[in-house]
């Protein structure tokens, strides 16, 4: 009796609920992870398939769509076709014989043998028939959108945004692996102390050229080290290190995140002995803060409560607060690479409202910050609209407030620093993230 191969088999379902469902690429993966347990190698297959899929799914499902016409697949059929193109097409050790084979007994056992005679068929006749070519699309903007499998709409609002050479640089960044990053929970440690420890699990890492508490990891699993699970480090991505140091926090400062969730933030403005008062609307992700800053250690510094951010100044009262981190709720678009899922569960009409909800959270915690105050408004997308548009649309109502130059780090290569810092994907390896800011004045 033929068994089916877990790791594809894994990959289906958690890519059919990702695609059918909006579940979240990491949650899911890591909830089938727990209830299916793998081999490390067919653990790295399965993840290696998920994220690869869902990178390159348009791309994918461009090329298949020939060999489906006129069939009516069920969802999980239509993955698991998918899912056999993407380890043809892009995993070189993977023969051809093993991925139909696989693929068969998969539609055999969750299907019929018709399902897999057709599932065989489709797949003998790509074989057959070879890829088709992305230049033959006349139109550039549907083009990209194929080659590097990013929604048209998106195409159309990065171009417009930042013109056709830069928006192919950003999409192809965003298709390469996201690399392991690590910040060093200073001062108690340090960020040599820390590579001692992890060089000890045969985990080689390097300094980030973009934060000095930042490592950068050539792999393994950062979070089952006995140095994480000691506090020793977060796992955190190199962009978002530098909104902490913007606010230059000190132990004597009261500092709010208003919207704090998981904590990588919050704890490391913690980390500068500073009190923090940390947010969020949900009371399971007030949870993760607490969570975090005890591993952390933290705890003596972080208040963590569930708050709607725009109930802040009702809340709180006027001029509590030294300083205030606003990482607002956003599209996420600047974390593609690591988030793949985001360019298909999102639209542009859900990207729309944000604004909205961005300015009302600033609007809402400036009465809390005291005079000479300084506060921070960060992002992880790369959309104007979100970002220094809703600065200015801030400012305008808000004469008491200026917009001053976010420091850079020496050498750090930006698509924007005047006076915000914006990070594209493509500038650094790292995600997308902007930051502005703003003093209130005496």
């Amino acid at each position: 009796m033929s068994r089916i191969n877990p790791a594809r088999n894994l990959a289906v379902n958690v890519l059919t609920a990702v695609m059918t469902q909006g579940a979240y690429a990491n949650i899911e993966l890591d909830a089938a992870l727990r209830q299916t347990p793998l081999t490390s190698v067919d653990t790295g297959l399965a993840t290696t398939m998920v994220y690869g899929v869902l990178q390159h799914w348009l791309t994918l499902d461009w090329q298949l769509a020939p060999f489906i016409k006129g069939k009516k697949l069920e969802p999980w059929v239509h993955t698991l076709l998918i899912t056999a193109l993407y380890q043809m097409a892009y995993l070189d050790r993977v023969p051809d014989r093993a991925v139909f084979f696989d693929s068969t007994e998969i539609a055999k056992k969750r299907g019929n043998p018709g399902l897999a005679k057709l599932v065989t068929g489709v797949l003998r006749h790509v074989q057959r028939a070879g890829w088709r070519d992305p230049q033959t699309i006349s139109d550039p903007v549907e083009r990209l959108s194929i080659q590097e499998s990013l929604p048209i709409w998106l195409v159309q609002q990065l171009t417009a945004i930042y013109g056709p050479e830069k928006t192919t640089a950003i999409a192809r960044s965003v298709n390469t692996l996201p690399r392991p990053t690590l910040r060093v929970n200073t001062p108690a440690y340090t960020v040599t102390q820390v590579r001692a420890q992890l060089a000890k699990d045969h985990i080689k890492t390097m300094p980030s050229q973009i934060s000095a508490v930042g490592l950068i990891a050539e792999g393994g699993h950062l979070a089952a080290t006995p140095a994480f699970k000691a506090g020793a480090f977060t796992i955190q991505d190199e962009s978002s290190m530098l909104v902490a140091p913007t606010l230059t926090p000190q132990p004597s400062d009261r500092i709010l995140d208003a919207c704090a969730a998981p904590g990588g933030k919050t704890t490391h403005l913690a980390s500068y002995g500073a009190q923090v008062t940390a947010l969020d609307i949900h009371a399971n992700k007030v949870r993760l803060i607490e969570q975090n800053a005890q591993r952390l250690h933290l705890t003596d510094h972080i208040h963590a409560e569930a708050l709607d951010a725009r109930d802040v100044a009702a809340h709180f009262g006027p001029a509590q607060f030294d300083k205030i981190l606003v990482d607002a709720p956003c599209s996420g678009l600047g974390l593609l690479r690591r988030k793949p899922e985001i360019r298909y569960t999102k639209r542009a009409d859900d990207i729309a409202h944000l604004p909205a909800i961005q300015l009302a959270i600033l609007a809402a915690v400036a009465p809390t910050l005291k005079t000479g105050g300084a506060l921070v408004y960060s992002t992880c997308t790369i959309l104007p609209a979100e970002n220094q548009e809703v600065v200015d649309a801030f400012l305008k109502t808000h004469p008491d407030f200026i917009q001053v130059q976010t420091p850079l780090p020496a050498g750090l290569k930006a698509t924007a620093t005047m006076p915000a810092l914006q990070l594209t994907p493509d500038d650094c390896g790292s995600d997308g993230f902007y930051i502005a800011k703003l003093v209130k004045k005496g």
